[in-house]
């Protein structure tokens, strides 16, 4: 539920919420009007509905307001009764309806406001490619910067690693096929490296980027490994009938402090612009 939820997004789900509301809602308007029930409560069903879309969009403090309306038009509606046969009558209904409208404002606004803020906390430390299982772009960042800060302190050593293939050229793959086919790219990259390297999956709609942070890895165990993996790669999309030349899938890796902080932050250059189209409200860590 929790990964349906966070790759919807915030206003994903705020539009899901909203039309799933408003159908039953107008559902049960209709089943009421079918039995016949008292025009002014079909009416005051309906009232429901500027609430439920106030508190969706303003939380708590927009679903109070509407739920004070709303009680104030209901009691509008039955004015004309009140007038004519007094209000003892309908003092416990008007109170309770009024009461209901109010509640389901004050309610149902502070559990979106809850809502909204899991949704975001889902935003913020969500770091798994939802399309291979790998880790995804924001990880990435974070991780490599973890080990630059890690080798300036310790004195160790690390490399990364990146091949890198059109997206056009799965294209030629059936959705279910193709997402099939990135499924399981994911796993046989996971399942094909150290329990201590970290492998993780990008993309910007144009390009697929596969890379693998390698701590205490210098840089010809880097070249190797990333020779190897461009080798795995280009053979598993011929293999799976994807429509891919040798030199479209290039790779590259780098070896800090070797070969510099300036190289390894070129390399991170394409998870930034992807981690900025998958988080747009977000910045990404980037150093100076």
């Amino acid at each position: 539920m929790k990964d349906r939820l966070r790759r919807l997004g915030p206003t994903g789900t705020r539009r899901l919420l909203l039309a799933v509301g408003l159908i039953l809602l107008l559902a049960v308007a209709g089943v009421m009007q079918l039995r016949d029930v008292e025009r002014v409560e079909v009416i005051a069903t309906l009232l429901f509905i500027p609430i439920f879309i106030a508190m969706v969009y303003w939380g708590l403090k927009g679903g109070l307001i509407a739920g004070l309306l709303a009680a104030f038009a209901y009691v509008m509606l039955r004015y004309p009764a009140i007038d004519a046969v007094g209000a003892g009558r309908f003092v416990g209904l008007i109170a309770s309806r009024a009461l209901g409208l109010i509640a389901f404002g004050a309610i149902g606004g502070t559990a979106n406001e809850v809502l909204e803020s899991s949704l975001q906390k889902l935003e913020l430390y969500d770091q798994i490619d939802d399309a291979t299982g790998l880790f995804n772009a924001r990880f990435f960042l974070q991780d490599t910067d973890l080990e630059v800060s890690r080798s300036k302190r310790y004195k160790t050593i690390f490399s990364v690693s990146v091949v890198s293939f059109p997206a056009k050229s799965l294209e030629g793959l059936r959705g279910r096929q193709r997402a099939a086919a990135t499924k399981e790219l994911g796993r046989l990259l996971g399942e094909g490296i150290r329990d201590v390297d970290r492998a993780v999956h990008g993309t910007d709609g144009v390009t697929h980027h596969l890379g693998v942070v390698m701590p205490e890895t210098g840089p010809e165990g880097a070249l190797i490994f990333t020779q190897r993996l461009r080798d795995k790669v280009s053979a598993y999309l011929v293999k799976k009938g994807a429509r891919v030349e040798p030199e479209d899938v290039v790779s590259r890796s780098v070896t800090y402090p070797v070969d510099g902080e300036p190289e390894v932050q070129r390399l991170r250059a394409d998870f930034v612009a992807i981690e900025k189209l998958e988080h747009p409200e977000v910045s990404p860590p980037t150093e100076d």
